[in-house]
């Protein structure tokens, strides 16, 4: 798995490539924290080239975005795989923030 995270002005994007999974969740919820961290408002996530997320992954997705919210923030899914999308709606996650195909 590849995270890369840019920042432009108040709002940060972060690129997830490859499996999302229990061996790498500790680094995702890493990259996270610095996001929390930065002061960053907005945070648009593209996992286009995300091929698998497990429950851990979705698990430290769903922490993340309580204390982002609680300090103001918006998370959005900006682009997704059809997988992805399908289990975010499957999971109602778009019920908490817009998650986009494509």
């Amino acid at each position: 798995m590849s995270i890369d995270l840019s920042y432009s002005g108040d709002r940060a994007l972060m690129t997830v490539e490859g499996f999302l999974n229990s061996e790498n969740a500790e680094n995702f919820q890493k990259r996270l924290n610095e996001v929390l961290d930065s002061g960053a408002r907005f945070l648009d996530i593209d996992l286009f080239e995300c091929k698998n997320i497990s429950s851990i992954g979705i698990g430290k997705l769903l922490l993340f975005y309580k204390d982002f919210v609680g300090k103001g923030g918006e998370l959005e899914v900006i682009r997704s795989s059809e997988p992805i999308f399908e289990l975010f709606n499957t999971l109602k996650l778009n019920q908490l923030f817009i998650v986009n195909l494509e």
